[in-house]
């Protein structure tokens, strides 16, 4: 900052008057001179002493070595659950629905009756097959007597006995149309659904009912090709149903489809499951197929932190210090949990990852030996 004073002499007055006048403004530039160069200097900042940086903490805490170990190499696969014998119930005949005895939810007997339809008119077209057929037996008869006393050629009798045939066929095509009034359950089952009322109108090949038996369950699971060599029938494998709060259940592979989706590249497998109380069909299920066993790098689930939607652990370097590292973790393997990314093998990490704190100095109380799960 730079004053430049001029002195001159413009001040009227006697030599005295204008030397004090001079010396006042002295005065007052020095003083402005001096607040100047105290305005350019930092405010309310105590001057550190060059050299210096503030402590680092210190911790005491156990390390381990992060190593390559040997792991069960397995592949989750989704299915749904569903019934083993099930049926949709359709009428085999057009007639109005006389009558639904059962509801959704409703248990049936095999051999129940569910479903009524109108039997009129084939009741009636049955008393007539019946009739025809009566008469057929009846001519028949008097045609066989008469052949006896030879008043009648073979070709009459032959006759009589085709037309009581053709009359007897008609007769039992009637009484099995007649039968197709009444819808039976097939099985000890459950009605899962409820397709039609009554009055409405049944027609060969329309859903009536449909049903399922409650005790016998499998998972249906679609497997990509590639992971169908670890199954075959009958091997047990893992699944754990969702809605029972992940509860696993050992199930039988039942059946592998000989033939895949050609857009998906999978191939329906379907896994028997054991009675299980709370288990029902429809319910969302994971199948564990093992693949044999693999490497992986492994921390304890104890080295791990969260910090919202990342995790991460702190490594101990060759400096003693602790530095945090967010890490892309796999699944859990036993007290453990799969390292896919962010830590290299022999790196040390803090086994309480709660103990750490970003640039601490880590005097090493124990080095815990790499697990072997």
């Amino acid at each position: 900052m730079t004053y430049n004073v001029r002195f001159g002499s413009g001040f009227a007055g006697n030599d005295d008057e204008q030397m004090g006048r001079m010396m006042m403004i002295r005065k007052i530039v020095v003083a402005v001179f001096c607040c100047g160069l105290a305005g350019c200097g930092p405010r309310d900042e105590p001057v550190q002493p060059a050299g210096t940086s503030a402590a680092l903490p210190s911790i005491q805490a156990a390390v381990i070595e992060v190593q390559s170990v040997p792991v069960p190499l397995r592949v989750e696969v989704t299915g749904q659950v569903a019934s083993v014998t099930q049926a949709t119930l359709s009428s085999q005949i057009q007639a109005a629905v006389k009558e639904v005895r059962v509801r959704e939810g409703s248990p049936v007997k095999k051999g129940e009756t569910l479903v009524l339809l109108d039997d009129r008119d084939l009741r009636a077209e049955l008393a007539r097959a019946e009739a025809e057929a009566d008469n057929a037996k009846a001519h028949l008869k008097r045609m066989r007597d008469l052949f006896v006393q030879d008043s009648v050629a073979r070709q009459e009798l032959e006759n009589a006995e085709r037309t009581f045939k053709v009359a007897e066929a008609n007769r039992t095509a009637a009484r099995t149309r007649v039968s197709y009034t009444v819808v039976t359950a097939p099985f000890d089952g459950l009605v899962t659904e409820k397709l039609i009322h009554a009055g409405e109108l049944a027609s060969p090949g329309r859903p009536l009912l449909r049903l399922e038996d409650p005790r016998q369950l499998r998972l249906e699971a679609t497997v990509a090709e590639g992971d169908l060599k670890s199954l075959s029938r009958g091997d047990r494998v893992s699944v754990a149903i969702d809605a029972l709060g992940g509860r696993s259940l050992s199930g039988s592979v039942a059946q592998i489809l000989p033939t895949g989706d050609p857009a998906t590249h999978t191939v329906l497998v379907k896994v028997e499951l054991p009675p299980t109380s709370g288990l029902k069909a429809g319910m969302f299920g994971r199948m564990q197929l093992d693949k044999g066993s693999g490497r992986t790098l492994v921390v304890p689930r104890t080295s791990v932190i969260e910090r919202g939607d990342l995790t991460g652990v702190y490594v101990v370097g060759s400096d003693s210090l602790a530095h945090l590292r967010w890490v892309k973790l796999g699944r859990a393997v036993g007290d453990h949990v799969e390292v896919l990314s962010g830590l290299n093998q022999g790196e040390s990490v803090l086994v309480q990852g709660g103990q750490g704190s970003d640039g601490a100095r880590v005097e090493i109380a124990q080095s815990v030996a790499s697990p072997v799960p």
